[in-house]
């Protein structure tokens, strides 16, 4: 009995041993900071997509280009594209890895699978993978890191539908050629110790079982790890990584409402408004709907998704038809217009009278307010006895201020001149508005200065053009204003189209306040009596008008240069004429001759006072007498102490006789 419970003790401890000893299988883990042969990691990096203008990213809140893929939480790449490509085709679109996520051994995990997936609207395309080609491929030549390693799963003929939110992502399962997969690997206590990495000794049961648990699920990208403190697995943080792009709305339905009141505007003529077909301001209400509606079908509208987006159209598309059948039926009142054309031929004679006298000399009437008379004479000229009564009435107020402010522009004082050459700015200033020895500065500040910064973000859409300038007066080292409003003459840039070119002044932290001004010649003029920052802005010229602005300024500099050489040659004349009719008297030659002009330091030349000539010409006259009467008397003595032998001998000669 004792030798059999020997036996089988013997054999239990055999059985134990054999336990204990036998092989387990199980996977090598890619341990999160380790690389080297087979052990490089393996990450998704994203989706491109090549379109009509490049190739691009498509959004999500990674860095994609850089050596690693880093996650920032600021979204960057293509948020938005067409349904289609301009002609009707689909976008060819790439799935993008670190490493070749198409296994080549048969019997490892992922062989064969593509763990990829697409969401439309929130909804998971089912069919998504049937349009993924396989196998992956080298992605050099799509690769915008630039590295080179990068592997490609292509996707092509997949179709996207108008006003659609399409997502795309990499799931759990894939698998790199180097057997990492994206399925987290944990040890006996839960702990994560990294990815699980298949090699050729296999995998246990367990990781198999984990495996197929996770390889379905979204893959998250680990944005952060550390080594726990009690040594054992890792802490993680995980996001989810995800690539979006959305579709432009189809605007059908609006484009063909906007159509139908396009053709209708398009169909009425001056003729018919001039004989009350139609009320003038429904149909300017009509023209400015329109246009408020088409600009929110393009800024808003276009960006909403399709349910959303047709929402919208259909009350656009109701508001537009009442305002078109409005302007359709509606017969205007003729207006009282007997003041308007009263106004109108008053405005007209002082503009005839003032256009050829414009200027800064005393008489002369000031160019702005020309303009701005000009403008309102235009205006008026527009309106008929069909045009609404309160636009009627506002336009006769107008042009009866625009009267009395060029007749009050008339210049009554002498005018101080300034020019800055590099800007070519002027500022016409009365003479005693400020100092005689004030002194403009002008400086353009650059777009990289906090000056031009302020300014930027206040500027309009359409205002892709600006110049900021600081216009100032000093007196010495002293920043001075002047004491009345001055005029300040700014040159239309080029690149600034004059259509709808804007001065502003500039106000606190970089606010802009429009100034009234004009016009003319290619040049922006308005009127302050506070002259410090001011910005120049307007939409971008088109290549055709700054042809034309350069055609004009070119022009302006000959007709300049023309009425230069025509007063230089009036002035040649009248001065050749004084000199005809000027009588030729010797002493005031000799004055002319002596006169002496006298250069000071602020550059105005003075002639010497003729009373100090005509003393000094006097002295001078006197002296040349009294040398003239000395030099007779000598003359006479030396002329008898020549004689005087001769005397001697008469004398001798009268005595002998005697």
């Amino acid at each position: 009995m004792r030798k059999f419970s020997r036996i089988i003790g013997i054999i239990m401890m055999c059985v134990v041993t054999l336990t204990l000893t036998a092989p387990t299988a199980r996977c090598a883990t890619w341990e999160f900071g380790t690389s080297g042969e087979g052990k490089n990691p393996f990450t998704p990096r994203g989706y491109l997509v090549d379109t009509e203008k490049g190739q691009h990213w498509l959004s999500s809140v990674y860095s994609n280009s850089g050596p690693v893929v880093r996650y920032t939480g600021v979204k960057n790449g293509i948020d938005y594209l067409d349904a289609k490509k301009s002609d009707g085709s689909n976008y060819t679109f790439y799935a993008m890895t670190d490493r070749n996520p198409w296994p080549d051994r048969t019997d490892w995990l992922a062989h064969g699978q593509k763990y990829l997936f697409a969401y439309k609207d929130g909804v998971r395309i089912s069919n998504f993978n049937n349009y993924v080609q396989t196998p992956a491929s080298r992605g050099d030549k799509v690769d915008p890191s630039g590295n080179g390693t990068c592997y490609v799963f292509k996707i092509e003929g997949f179709e996207l539908e108008p006003g659609s939110l399409y997502e795309f992502g990499f799931l759990r399962g894939m698998q790199a050629n180097n057997g990492i997969t994206l399925v987290l690997a944990e040890d006996e206590e839960g702990n994560t110790t990294g990815y699980i990495q298949q090699d050729h000794a296999g995998l246990s049961q367990e990781e198999k079982s984990r495996y197929n648990s996770e390889k379905n699920k979204e893959y998250e990208f680990i944005s952060s790890w550390h080594k726990k403190e009690n040594g054992k697995g890792f802490t993680v943080n995980r996001v989810p990584m995800r690539f979006s792009v959305q579709t432009y709305a189809d605007l059908e339905i609006w484009e063909k409402a906007a159509a139908k009141a396009e053709t209708f505007l398009n169909s009425v003529t001056n003729e018919d408004l001039k004989q009350g077909k139609y009320k003038k301001s429904n149909i300017k209400q009509l023209r400015l709907l329109l246009e408020d509606l088409n600009e929110k079908a393009e800024d808003e509208v276009k960006l909403e998704l399709q349910r959303s987006a047709d929402r919208m159209m259909k009350t656009m598309r109701g508001e537009l038809e009442a305002m078109l059948e409005i302007a359709q039926s509606e017969k205007p009142e003729p207006a009282d217009i007997s003041k308007l054309q009263k106004r109108l031929k008053e405005a007209e004679q002082l503009y005839q009278k003032a256009e050829t006298n414009i200027g800064t000399d005393i008489g002369q009437y000031g160019r702005i307010e020309v303009e701005n008379l000009y403008e309102e004479i235009q205006r008026a000229k527009e309106m008929d006895k069909f045009t609404p009564q309160n636009e009627i009435n506002d336009e006769v107020a107008a042009l009866e201020e625009a009267i009395m402010e060029t007749r009050a522009s008339m210049v009554q004082e002498a005018q101080m001149i300034f020019y800055d050459k590099v800007t070519g700015i002027y500022v016409v200033a009365p003479a005693k508005s400020l100092p005689d020895d004030a002194k403009l500065f002008v400086r353009r500040m650059g777009k990289e200065t906090d000056d031009y910064k302020s300014i930027e973000k206040n500027l309009s859409k359409e205002e892709s053009a600006a110049i900021f300038y600081r216009v100032q007066f000093y007196q010495g080292d002293k920043q001075i204003q002047p004491n009345k409003k001055v005029e300040v003459q700014m040159p239309i840039a080029d690149e600034i189209s004059q259509k709808s070119s804007t001065v502003y002044a500039v106000g606190e932290n970089g606010g802009l306040i429009p100034m009234e001004s004009a016009k003319a010649n290619g040049t922006q003029i308005f009127k302050t009596q506070t002259l410090e920052a001011f910005v120049l802005a307007g939409s971008e010229a088109t290549e055709e008008e700054k042809a034309q602005a350069r055609s004009d300024k070119m022009k302006a500099v000959m007709a300049q240069k023309k009425d230069k050489d025509a007063d230089n040659k009036n002035n040649q004349l009248k001065e050749d004429k004084k000199k005809k009719e000027k009588y030729k008297d010797p002493l005031d030659k000799m004055l002319k001759r002596s006169a002496n002009n006298a250069t000071f330091s602020n550059d105005v030349r003075r002639e010497t006072n003729p009373i100090y000539l005509i003393f000094a010409a006097a002295i001078l006259g006197a002296t040349a007498v009294a040398l003239g009467i000395r030099g007779l008397l000598s003359g006479r003595e030396e002329a008898g102490a020549l004689n005087w032998p001769a005397q001697m001998r008469r004398r001798d000669r009268k005595e002998k006789s005697a």
